[in-house]
Order: structure tokens, then sequence, then C-alpha cells
């Protein structure tokens, strides 16, 4: 027997305690301060302010997306985008194939992966400090932090283009000053993504290149989306996915995360949760018996491994667990709204449904 949550808007099993139920208490504990400022930490290394799990891949319809793939000429030798934040952005015209280089900065690492994949790296002069891939990324000379670029540096670099994203828009006022035009790129979901690939390809002459780097993203998701509607939806494994360790949080439904989960053929066991990274009891976890349990896989000597979550207690219990089906994932591969979600989906689809995860 199942029971239909209103809140969440589908069922869940017979048994479960509701999400909502299981948090309240442990939003009251004094540690409520640390996990704010925990989240904060959280939201920051994902380099994106999160995304809600809404489309998949269809192309922006013209209604939603009006305006923002076809940029019309405001003068003689310029273009106008509009951005992620609903901005008109005017820039000097790009040539494809122009023999003069751009100067462009990013302040955030899916900005940084977006530009690289399309052949822009020799272009790129300045990355904020987590811009990490390509290797190239990092050899970069580095503007500041994610959330506290620093203006004058890249001042300094003389920039024709900054790409930024929804948590830059504090610093507009300068950039205005200065005279240097600013893309902020907020994605809301993975057809999101697609849309800023091929705005950042109008931006800078690149269009046949974004064009192509979407046409493989959405053959390869196509490709898992086939595997996975091959089973039976209510057969599809529960997933556990760890965001923190210590309070326990996990990826909420509308979140990027969750949002790879499904398309990678999971189903998340917070599908009722509140919040994009709420916290949860070991409890209720235990309860939930996840079939999949997934964390992200960072360096350091307090990392996270297979066998410190296995050690927990009760944990033996878990169906996850029992089976060998715990597993760590590049944190940068599944946090960052950029060219490589094709292969995050991929890589979870192998570990979700081992069957069905290889690309082809």
């Amino acid at each position: 027997m199942r029971h239909f949550d209103l809140a969440a808007g589908r069922s869940r099993p017979a048994g479960w305690t509701r999400f909502s139920d299981q948090t309240a208490s442990a939003c009251s504990r004094p540690a409520l301060t640390r996990l704010r400022t925990l989240a904060c930490f959280w939201a920051l290394f994902v380099a994106v302010g999160m995304l809600s799990a809404t489309g998949i891949w269809p192309a922006p319809s013209a209604t939603a997306r009006e305006g923002w793939l076809a940029p019309s000429a405001r003068a003689a030798g310029a273009l106008t985008l509009t951005d992620d934040m609903g901005r008109q952005v005017s820039l000097p015209a790009p040539a494809a194939g122009s023999a003069a280089p751009q100067r462009i900065v990013s302040l955030a690492p899916s900005a940084t992966e977006i530009l690289f994949a399309l052949g822009l790296g020799p272009e790129v002069v300045g990355v904020d400090e987590y811009s990490n891939y390509p290797a190239a990324a990092s050899k970069l000379p580095k503007v500041g932090g994610f959330s506290t670029p620093s203006i004058e540096k890249i001042a300094a670099l003389k920039p024709t283009l900054v790409l930024g994203t929804n948590l830059h828009a504090k610093f507009l006022p300068q950039f205005d000053q200065l005279h240097i035009p600013v893309l902020l790129l907020n994605p809301p979901d993975v057809s999101g993504i697609l849309h800023d690939i091929q705005i950042v390809g109008r931006a800078t002459g690149t269009t046949a290149a974004a064009n192509q780097v979407v046409a493989d993203i959405r053959s390869r998701l196509k490709r898992v989306q086939q595997k996975v509607e091959k089973i039976p939806a209510s057969q599809r494994p529960w997933v556990y996915y760890e965001v923190w360790s210590d309070p326990l949080m996990t990826a909420g439904p509308n979140s990027f995360i969750s949002q790879l989960i499904t398309l990678a053929g999971g189903r998340n066991i917070a599908f009722d949760a509140k919040g994009d990274y709420p916290v949860i009891s070991p409890e209720n976890i235990i309860e939930r018996n996840p079939d999949v349990i997934l964390f992200p896989l960072v360096h350091g000597s307090d990392a996270l491994t297979v066998e410190k979550l296995k050690a927990r207690p009760g944990w033996e219990k878990i169906s996850a667990v029992k089976a060998g089906r715990v597993f760590g994932i590049d944190a940068d591969l599944i946090s960052r709204p950029g060219p490589r979600v094709a292969l995050a989906v991929e890589e979870l689809s192998r570990l979700i449904l081992p069957e069905t995860g290889a690309s082809q």
C-alpha cells in the first residue's frame, strides 16, 4: 500500500515518515546557526545558485525565451543579449573567425567550462579561484573567490566581457562605472544550461561551436533517457545523496542534483523535502532504506569515504550498504551546471542503474 503526499504531489511508501515531520526537530537544535553557515558555504561551492528540477532538454519555447537567442542590433556593430537576470546587455558584435582576440573573465567554474568547451580557452584572461577544469583553467590568473571577486584585478585585465552568476549582481554598479559588459548566467534547469551555452556562443562569435556542444549534450541525454524509460518508474532505485555530513544534509526535490538523479534513473528519497538542501536525520535515512547512496568526493583528511559512511551506527541495515552500492562521485561534475552535464548524468546512471549508464 502507498500513501499520496499532497505536499509533494507524488506517492510515498507506506510507513515512511513525512520528511517535513522529521526535519522540524532537527532545525530547532542549537546547530541551526552552524547549519546555515554550512548551507551558505555549499551554495558557493557549487558555483551557481541552486537550480529547479523542471525541464529536461527541450529547446526553450519562443514565449518563454523570447529574444534570448536572437540578439538584435542596437547600434551599428553592436548586438543586444538578454541574460538570465532579464538584463539587456549590449556587446560589440563579434565576427566569427575574426583575428581580433577577445579578453574574457569568468567569475564561476561553470562559466569557465562553457568558455573552454566553445574553444575560447586562449581568450580567457582571468578566472575565479574555483575554476579548475579543464586543467588549463587552473593556470590562468585568479581574480578572487567565487563570491569575492576583485574588481581591481578584473579591471587590470581589461576584459571585453565578464561572465558571472546571479550572485554577482551586487557588483554590477562597479562594472557599469568601468564600462565592462557583464552577462549573468543562472540556468533554472538542464534546458537553461543549453540556452546559456548558446547565448555565450552568440556573445563570443562561436555560435557553430555552441550549437555542436548543445547537440552533443542532447544526444547523450537522450540515449540515457531511452534506457531509463525501459525501467518502470516504480522499479527505479531509491537514492540518498549526501550533500554534507555534519549535520547530515541531502538534495531536496527541486535541487539541480535531484534533477540529475531523476534523469539518471533514480528516485530521490527526499522527494517530499522542503528546500533545496535540507537537514535529514540518520533515523529517517535508515527508515527510507535507499538502494543507492551517493556522496561528493572532496579532498582533505576529513573527507567522507565509503568506509566511514558504512560504519555509521545502524547503517548496516540499509539496502545500499548491504549490497555494496555506496559510491563517491566527483563533486565538481555533479554540482556545476555546465557543458559536462551529460557526463554527470551518464556517471550517475552508471552508478544507479549499472546496465544503463555507459555512454555509447
